[in-house]
């Protein structure tokens, strides 16, 4: 099976040239984009011996992803695997990829840091991203309705009738949770395979963490708005409402205990009656978005 392993690169030039050098012991061809690094990255990696495609700036994870499959769907290839540039990921896993897709007939193989309960990454993985990471496996299952170990993992595998059908248009870190969820969109074959990744390295991303978290959050529920629109709205509604109650339950308490209705009882009141007609007109907003998304699908 013709292979090529896709490195998104952006100002990695300490790190670069030994992955490159790794991974070409296990595929074809090595394709480095270059997301408009200003430092020797570019040099680095094609004295490794790796392909680069050049952005004139930096535009985004997602766009260095665009170009990665951009490139293997021209070129033919039948297995693109996609690891960071940074050290993180080790190109020795390359083989376990291929065979994921040889012989399990996967379209989309996930490097997972938490499958089968991967001890080693539960160790060196900072507590703080492991919060993090399960929020997002939740969203991306909620949003896309596809559910797996490791959503951000960003050491992967395509088969070619993937690099065929993915369609990326998110240019930021939420591509990853897009791939997947238009991998079930597709019926694509996904399948995990365990992996370890190093954090014991500098700059192991060239995005904060909790604004790449952050981020990739803000996609995932504008996702579950528009594809679960009664789930979403009528979850927003339903606490709304909920809060609403409370608040007014508890100005009626203070009036029937004898305790007045001061400013304080009043504001309350007021807020009660504010969350209540917000809550049930998130509601019917959810009911008449659902409708309207039926109407289509049908």
């Amino acid at each position: 099976m013709k292979t090529l392993a896709a490195i998104p690169c952006h100002n990695e030039e300490l790190a670069i040239g030994t992955v490159v050098l790794k991974a070409r012991k296990y595929v074809d061809e090595v394709l480095v984009v270059d997301d408009g690094s200003t430092d020797g990255s570019v040099e680095v990696a094609e004295a490794a011996g790796a392909v680069v495609v050049s952005h004139e700036q930096n535009k985004g994870y997602g766009a260095a992803i665009q170009s990665c499959f951009s490139y293997a769907k021209k070129s033919d290839f039948e297995v693109l695997i996609i690891l960071d540039g940074d050290g993180q990921h080790d190109p020795a896993y390359i083989p376990d990829f291929v065979k994921a897709v040889k012989t399990s007939k996967a379209d989309v193989v996930v490097g997972s840091r938490f499958y089968e309960r991967n001890g080693e990454n539960s160790r060196t993985i900072p507590r703080y991203r492991i919060v993090g990471m399960k929020v997002l496996n939740l969203f991306t299952q909620i949003g896309g309705n596809i559910k797996t170990t490791d959503s951000q993992s960003g050491y992967r595998a395509y088969s070619r009738r993937a690099i065929e059908k993915v369609k990326i248009r998110n240019l930021g870190m939420g591509a990853g949770s897009e791939i997947l969820t238009q991998a079930k969109d597709c019926n694509l074959k996904l399948v995990e395979i365990p992996i370890t990744a190093r954090y014991d390295i500098a700059n192991t991303s060239s995005k904060n963490p909790v604004s790449h978290g952050f981020g990739v959050l803000g996609w995932l529920i504008s996702l579950t708005s528009e594809r679960r629109p009664l789930f979403f709205f009528g979850l927003v509604g339903g606490v709304l409402a909920a809060v609403g109650l409370v608040l007014g339950a508890n100005v009626l308490y203070i009036a029937n205990t004898g305790g007045g209705i001061g400013r304080i009882a009043v504001g309350s009141a007021i807020l009660s009656v504010l969350f209540i007609v917000i809550g049930v007109f998130s509601l019917f907003t959810g009911l008449i978005l659902n409708a309207v998304k039926k109407g289509k699908e049908e």
